[in-house]
């Protein structure tokens, strides 16, 4: 784990246009600050408020098994995505917000005192912590405030007159996807200096363009990476 004196290191990266410079400490959530998928967490909570069929939570649930002991494929993804999009379609907005509240609880603390505490090292670093996750805008930000860190990026879904429609509004933030909704949010970043901290194999075109990439409970894919390339591993 990088200590104070490691994240002191370097020059501070640029962030956004206007001016004001900074370095990132960027986060994922899923398997990296949190110990599993917080769409099936979000998936349950739309069951309980009586939003979807219950029989649909079980095939959320599974793959919330799956994925919190191997990780998913770029695939599995794909498919949980478009599954929780028809799910939400025609759904108010302002219901999945106030949704989001609730569960961002769950997963606030879930958030163990390692991952707890490496937040804590970037924040008394001076590093701007992102929490980047595929997971939605929504919820993302409401995760981002209950941990105290600077900003929360996910994947938003397009609203039409006050109603999710069930569309993409954006990239998706998964893959390359990612560094995408950073720019789109930050403008052009200079990643040299930045730290990096994600799970998944899906995750290296953002961990390669990190100066500082860490791998967190890797899966297959990034752990055979890290260890060629000489990546810190951190499990937890």
């Amino acid at each position: 784990m990088p200590t104070d004196g490691a994240l002191s290191q370097g020059r501070p990266a640029r962030v956004g246009t206007g001016g004001a410079t900074a370095r990132l400490a960027i986060f994922d959530l899923d398997r990296t600050l949190g110990p599993g998928s917080s769409l099936a967490v979000m998936a349950r909570a739309l069951v309980d408020a009586g939003l979807v069929a219950r029989r649909r939570l079980a095939g959320a649930a599974v793959a919330q098994a799956r994925f919190a002991r191997h990780g998913a494929t770029d695939a599995q993804v794909d498919h949980v995505r478009e599954r929780v999009l028809r799910m939400v379609a025609g759904l108010e907005h302002e219901r999945l917000r106030r949704l989001a509240e609730a569960v961002a609880e769950e997963l606030v603390a879930e958030v163990g005192p390692v991952a707890r505490s490496l937040v804590e090292l970037h924040r008394r670093a001076g590093d701007v912590v992102v929490v980047l996750s595929a997971s939605p805008q929504e919820l993302v930000e409401v995760v981002t405030d209950g941990l105290g860190v600077h900003l929360g990026i996910g994947t938003r879904g397009e609203v039409v007159d006050g109603r999710l429609t069930g569309r993409l509004d954006g990239p998706f933030c998964h893959g390359p996807g990612k560094l995408a909704r950073l720019r789109d949010v930050l403008g052009t970043v200079d990643l040299r200096t930045a730290w990096a901290y994600a799970d998944s194999g899906s995750d290296l075109a953002l961990l390669q363009s990190c100066g500082h990439p860490v791998a967190v409970n890797p899966d297959r894919r990034l752990r055979t990476v890290a260890a060629a390339r000489g990546w810190p591993v951190i499990r937890f």
